[in-house]
């Protein structure tokens, strides 16, 4: 992923850059300078001038812009020091408003007041051990983190946190309070960002990272500098390359860089940002690089699994859409958009809406039998896709084949109930079933979990009541009772699937209203008779859809002529 493999030599190019660039930077040799001659002094100075008194001390440490305080130590037998005894209290400590009163006024040498009183909580192990170590080596003590407790104008008393660097001054210590918190607020950045710095001087070859860098190479936080070599080894084998060219290209032509990189860390690899400058002195020649890095190994495991995500997103996006076309097909193949009953005086008229983004179970069946009578029915099979449709064409064939044998509707409910139970526990489906007699006029019916047909009678539109039994399918044995309904010349019966009434936010009984109320509208200008049938489902369809239909929807109509 970082280029081609592993080369011969990955760091030739930049390594002879880089002895170029320091030859560039030794120039001529500067002539040695004349030996000065020595300084005799007129008379021998006093060694006591050489010691400033306190007083003058006082005046220096008052310029020193921390709060700042020349402290005697108590030690012990041991030598341990167990205390410090205020000597000197500069102005600016004793115009903070943390620092305690006791330390505001002046103090004679070796009169002072304890330092452990005046900060309670500063004296701690570590810092004793740090404030001992300060004055058997004379190495100054920089940055101790210490905490104290002081008490405010308010009378509350705050826990503060500072660091402290401690000198030694002869035999006393000199504390200084940092109190710029830049560089504690810059190395929490690091650690929260991840992020870290590296400066490369190719004069001494000396290479400066901040804490952060180095916590990112797995490093104590505080190791100041870092051998090239040893730092560009952090760098995985198959990223070097690339690395590599794009280090070469900053310190030949000067441009900035801004690489993805893999460098080893805390345990796997981690994907780090390099974006780098060239540090130079005006127009003079290229004297190092500076860099910011950044972990950004999250950010990329995130980013592949969106890509990961996105791809399968699509890909089911693609055979979804496959799916739907096929089941489209199907759908059209086994449930034709017409209905016929020709010689029983029986018009008929059927609309049908597919669901948003699917296709769905509705299914409907309109056939003249062979003792003189008509099939009429409608239903809808459970969930959508090729589930749905190779259960409503396994309901409509067997409705079909079934009602040949000219048994009462009630035994084809309970027969079509027996299939759909055969089939499986998600095989369940709604249905009207209705048998017509033409000689008498008479629409016999049952009804499995459905809602109730329409009548249109004179350009009125009632629900028609129902003897409700069980959906097709949730139980294994049922029983279903039919209902008559007499009808006239000029009625108009409607049967309907649900995706036409039902809506998550409305009522199913409001919803049946409004289905009639437009039936009404629609009826008028004479739609309920003669060819125009087809206009009235139609227009029916399409005011009771929603702009986004999440189930299919079925009407069909039929009227009686004579």
């Amino acid at each position: 992923m970082y280029g081609r493999g592993e080369q011969a030599d990955w760091g030739g190019a930049l390594r002879r850059t880089v002895a170029r660039l320091r030859e560039e930077q030794r120039g001529p040799e500067p002539a040695p300078a004349a030996a000065a001659p020595p300084i005799v002094p007129e008379t021998a100075l006093d060694p006591d001038l050489a010691r400033p008194p306190d007083q003058d001390l006082h005046r220096l440490l008052d310029a020193v812009p921390q709060a700042a305080v020349l402290a005697e130590p108590v030690q012990d037998a041991g030598g341990n020091v167990r205390d410090l005894a205020v000597v000197i209290v500069n102005e600016a400590a004793a115009r903070h408003p943390y620092h305690p009163e006791e330390v505001h006024g002046p103090a004679e040498e070796g009169h002072g007041i304890s330092l452990r009183e005046a900060y309670p909580g500063l004296w701690s192990a570590a810092f004793a051990d740090a404030v001992t170590e300060v004055l058997r080596t004379g190495h100054a003590a920089r940055e101790i983190p210490v905490r104290w407790e002081s008490t405010g104008a308010d009378g509350v008393v705050r826990l503060r946190r500072e660091r402290v660097t401690t000198h030694r001054l002869g035999r006393r210590l000199l504390l200084v309070w940092t109190e710029d918190r830049t560089e504690e607020i810059a190395r929490a950045a690091q650690r929260i960002a991840r992020v870290g710095w590296a400066e490369w001087s190719l004069r001494d070859g000396r290479l400066d990272i901040s804490p952060g860098l180095a916590a990112l190479l797995g490093l104590a936080p505080d190791t100041p500098t870092l051998p090239p070599p040893q730092a560009l080894g952090r760098v995985t084998e198959t990223a070097r390359p690339a690395l590599y060219r794009a280090l070469d290209h900053l310190l030949t032509t000067g441009e900035d860089i801004d690489v993805l990189t893999e460098m080893y860390g805390v345990g796997r690899p981690r994907r780090i940002r390099l974006v780098a400058e060239a540090v130079r002195d005006g127009d003079g020649p290229i004297e190092g690089l500076r860099a910011v890095l950044q972990d950004v190994t999250e950010l990329a495991d995130s980013q592949r699994r969106l890509r990961e995500q996105e791809e399968e997103t699509e890909r089911q996006a693609r055979r979804a859409d496959a799916e739907h076309i096929v089941v489209q097909r199907l759908q059209d193949a086994l449930q034709p958009r017409f209905a016929t009953l020709a010689g029983l005086g029986v018009s008929t008229a059927v609309a049908y809406r597919p669901a948003e983004g699917g296709v769905g179970g509705d299914w409907f069946k309109v056939r003249q039998l062979p003792d003189g009578r008509a099939l009429l029915a409608v239903g809808d099979a459970r969930g959508h896709g090729l589930d749905a449709v190779a259960l409503m064409s396994m309901l409509r064939h067997a409705l079909a084949g079934l009602a040949f044998t000219g048994a009462l509707v009630e035994s084809l409910g309970a027969w079509l109930n027996r299939i759909a139970y055969d089939d499986g526990e998600e095989s369940t489906a709604t249905a009207i079933v209705s048998r017509y007699y033409p000689d008498r006029h008479l629409l016999r019916w049952i009804c499995a979990g459905h809602p109730p047909p329409v009548l249109l009678r004179e350009g009125r539109a009632t629900p028609l009541a129902a003897e409700l039994g069980p959906p097709l399918g949730v139980l294994a044995e049922n029983t279903y009772r039919a209902v008559e309904t007499y009808v006239r010349p000029g009625d108009t019966v409607l049967l309907y699937t649900d995706g036409l009434v039902e809506r998550r936010d409305q009522d199913i009984d409001a919803r049946v209203e409004a289905l009639c109320a437009a039936v009404e509208r629609h009826a008028v200008a004479g739609r309920a008779t003669g060819p125009d049938l087809q206009e009235l489902v139609d227009a029916v369809v399409r005011e009771m859809s929603g702009p986004l239909s999440e189930d299919d929807a079925t009407l069909l109509a039929f009227r009686f002529d004579r």
